[in-house]
């Protein structure tokens, strides 16, 4: 005995709820489209991506829903050989938002019923993958470079400057400054692939804060007395303590001092201070230097980004030291600011979120 017509329809509704709520609750966005390149079916993700009006989208050519030359052609060419295609289009909204589309052939058992194209946005991997890149490119001139010099001098040793023994020292010397400098850019990769992970975990301790800088500052005495700096520590009396990781906050603190002691100029002023504000603690390295041009400053903190790239690797810079104070402070659940005009000089803050306790 055949199934009743009612029963039918009920399984037919059945599935076809299962289908829309599958459809629902999609990342990705969908739109169906019949033989003429019209759409029967937009999903709920579509519309959320592309500002789409379901019913006003219905029924309409993929050209009038998108006006992508490029799409259109693909729908037409999966249409008549029955291929998959596959594009990357930043062009279907305004801005620089892009998209990866899938258009693949709707099969049925009489033949083509269509084509689906399926949407993800992909704008945040193509940053990523740009970083990726950049990142790579950086990482390999910053090794060359020494290398390149380190294998110069070392064949002109080997030709007979050996012999000499001035020329063999200044040659030793510099070969012996690039080596510090590769072996300084390697630490520092992999303490920012580190930190970044949260490989480290963090130890949160109770720092006394003057202690903690006076120390700091000990270890950089002999350059600061070379360029004859006055270095000046401002903490109120009633910030006396700071929960952090100790290791990484003297990590954070000395990369900023580094840089203060590097880029100001002989007799320069740099103070090392300390706030509280809205429940947030502040560390603040500032100098008298040479200052950041206004259009820099937004992209100081990234990796191997440098404002003057020869002065820096002059200095010994690898061009990392503010993307891991950058992320120290991420760590802690904080920020960083900077704050520069050219010929006046900068000043650096770390904020930290106050933990109970400190005083």
């Amino acid at each position: 005995m055949s199934e009743r017509p009612e029963k039918k329809i009920l399984d037919m509704a059945h599935e076809r709820d299962k289908l829309a709520a599958v459809l629902s609750s999609m990342a990705e966005g969908v739109l169906a489209l019949d033989t003429d390149g019209k759409t029967f079916l937009v999903n709920s993700a579509a519309c959320n991506m592309f500002g789409i009006n379901r019913e006003r989208a219905l029924n309409k050519h993929v050209r009038e829903v998108f006006n992508n030359d490029q799409l259109d052609t693909l729908v037409k060419e999966t249409l008549k050989s029955g291929d998959a295609h596959t594009l990357e289009t930043p062009d279907l909204l305004p801005g620089e938002t892009v998209f990866r589309l899938h258009i693949t052939p709707i099969k049925g058992s009489k033949g083509s019923l269509g084509v689906a194209i399926t949407a993800r946005d992909i704008t945040e991997l193509k940053r990523l993958e740009k970083i990726r890149v950049e990142f790579v490119a950086n990482v390999s001139h910053e090794l060359k470079t020494p290398l390149a010099s380190i294998k110069g001098f070392v064949e002109t040793l080997k030709d007979g400057a050996l012999e000499e023994p001035d020329t063999a020292r200044r040659f030793l010397s510099i070969i012996e400054r690039h080596a510090n400098r590769l072996n300084n850019l390697i630490s520092d990769l992999l303490s920012l692939s580190k930190i970044e992970s949260g490989q480290i975990p963090l130890e949160l301790k109770k720092i006394r804060l003057l202690p903690f800088i006076n120390k700091l500052i000990g270890t950089f005495d002999d350059r600061i007395r070379e360029k004859e700096h006055t270095v000046t520590v401002d903490i109120p009396k009633g910030l006396t303590y700071i929960y952090a990781d100790k290791a990484l906050l003297d990590q954070a603190l000395a990369n900023l001092l580094d840089n203060a002691i590097k880029y100001t100029p002989p007799h320069g002023k740099i103070t090392i201070s300390a706030s509280e504000e809205d429940g947030q603690i502040g560390l603040a390295v500032s100098d008298t230097g040479i200052g950041i041009p206004e259009a820099d400053l937004a992209r100081v903190f990234e990796r191997f980004y440098r404002v003057d790239k020869a002065r820096s690797r002059e200095m010994g810079g690898t061009g990392l030291g503010l993307a891991i104070v950058k992320h120290i402070a991420l760590a802690h659940g904080g920020t960083i600011l900077a704050d520069s005009k050219p010929g006046l000089g900068s000043t650096f803050t770390i904020t930290f979120p106050r933990l109970h306790g400190e005083a």
